[in-house]
């Protein structure tokens, strides 16, 4: 395969294990009041492209809003969560590249 399209119509994987070595992507929709749930990115790092309304992304002791169009880069080895503590829904893109050694976020 030399050229994957996928249209972003609803939430779901955009790019899985089947389509790629070392990227995995997917388009969330986040309703208000809700979040994703702390998780670690392993060795991989993970960006979080904002496209519509406001993510609250936090790491640790740091807290940022993110208000679309807007970019979030998770570091390697970190651990984060996003929420949307708005009245309108959130939707955003992950793009997660494992790490050299292959490890993955959990």
């Amino acid at each position: 395969m030399a050229i994957l399209v996928r249209p972003l119509k609803k939430p779901g994987s955009l790019v899985a294990s089947s389509d790629s070595a070392q990227i995995r992507s997917g388009y969330v929709l986040l309703e208000p009041g809700k979040e994703v749930g702390e998780h670690e990115t392993g060795g991989g790092e993970e960006l979080i492209l904002v496209m519509e309304g406001t993510a609250e992304v936090s790491s640790g002791v740091k807290t940022e809003t993110a208000s679309a169009p807007s970019a979030v880069l998770a570091s390697a080895h970190s651990s984060h969560n996003v929420r949307n503590k708005t009245k309108v829904p959130l939707k955003y893109v992950y793009v997660y590249v494992m790490g050299m050694d292959g490890s993955k976020a959990t």
